[in-house]
């Protein structure tokens, strides 16, 4: 009796085995049956082709190389069709299969650099060196690399370069990060810096722990760039915009701060715990502002001045600089009301 209980139980386990490989042969097994690499192959958007390539790269100096192969959409998403062909990537983990991520024919991706969320790699683009990009980020034409963050619906177009560079100021935490929607366009944004909210940067070099947010405007052109350096902040609906012809390139250095609905143009460089807000404007040149000097209300700097040491402008005052000779104002002194400044006061006066 025992030997026919067990012929009748493997031959029922038998059955039960034949059932199973039909049924998973013809697709009919419930989700439960299926393994976890076929759940995971049939939720992947991409593959790896076989079609690789060489590229090569400079990094700390030195000249290296790196493989890279391309990918194929294996299924629709997003404004993809299953089949169409993608950029290149050093492997799986530089692209998310999730949302809608992607990267066309000629960007590359590799040396740790993560993109995912609904972010768009277009062009001759690069992301690179432990880089993230996510959100709806649009990357165009431009090269990320280094450890930052770009987030958002920020967008970064025009041969703009995106480098992180930490160990150059003492916070070893903080990232490179540009996020909200911030614009970058044709710019250089590198070490540690912040561009976050509506700012808008175009042809320029914000370097270190610098930021531009709020509603801010950073406006060069092809023949000089805007400066933004070291701590400074401009913010508001500050504008800074660069001008045309030789040294036409404002600066804003230190820990300086801009605002409001400041206007700063052409050749003005702002040096250490200067404030520019309100309405206030400063056009060059060369305007140069330096040691807790703050411009501000209605107040207007314009053509050669040098103003350093403790001075406030405010109200409706005005400090003109037309003539060949520089305005040259320092020390504890208020400028406000409706005064005029056309030449470097005599001592006493002010």
């Amino acid at each position: 009796m025992v030997y026919s209980f067990c012929l009748f139980f493997k031959m029922y386990f038998k059955c039960i085995l034949c059932d199973y490989a039909a049924k998973r042969y013809a697709g009919e097994l419930p989700a439960t049956f299926i393994s976890s690499a076929q759940r995971e192959i049939t939720m992947k958007k991409y593959r790896i082709t076989d079609v690789s390539r060489l590229h090569d790269y400079q990094h700390d100096g030195e000249q290296r190389q790196v493989r890279l192969w391309q990918i194929e959409a294996l299924r629709a998403f997003g404004n993809v069709v299953a089949g169409q062909g993608g950029g290149w990537i050093e492997e799986e983990a530089n692209l998310s299969h999730e949302a809608t991520c992607w990267l066309e024919p000629d960007a590359l991706i590799w040396n740790g650099a993560t993109v995912e969320d609904d972010a768009k790699i277009l062009g001759e683009s690069e992301i690179c060196h432990h880089a993230k990009v996510g959100g709806k980020v649009l990357v165009e034409d431009s090269r990320i690399s280094g450890e930052c963050f770009i987030s958002g619906s920020a967008r970064v177009l025009q041969q703009s370069q995106v480098i992180a560079v930490l160990g150059l100021t003492e916070d070893t935490e903080m990232r490179l990060q540009i996020y909200g929607n911030a614009t970058v366009l044709a710019s250089r944004i590198v070490h540690q810096a912040q561009i976050y909210g509506h700012a808008r940067v175009n042809n320029a070099f914000v370097e270190h722990r610098s930021a531009i947010f709020d509603n801010a405007v950073i406006e060069g052109n092809a023949e000089n760039n805007v400066w933004v350096c070291d701590c400074a902040q401009v913010s508001g609906n500050a504008r800074i915009i660069a001008g045309s012809g030789d040294s036409q390139i404002p600066t804003i250095r230190y820990s300086s701060k801009v605002y409001g609905n400041a206007l700063i143009e052409g050749d003005c460089v702002l040096r250490h715990h200067v404030q520019v807000y309100g309405n206030a404007a400063l056009i060059g040149g060369p305007v140069l502002l330096d040691n807790n000097v703050q411009v501000y209300g209605e107040a207007k700097v314009m053509g050669n001045v040098l103003i350093e040491n403790n001075v406030q402008i405010y109200d409706e005052a005005a400090v003109e600089g037309f003539g060949s000779e520089l305005i040259h104002l320092r020390g504890m002194k208020d400028i406000n009301g409706a005064q005029r400044i056309t030449r470097t006061p005599f001592h006493g006066i002010f």
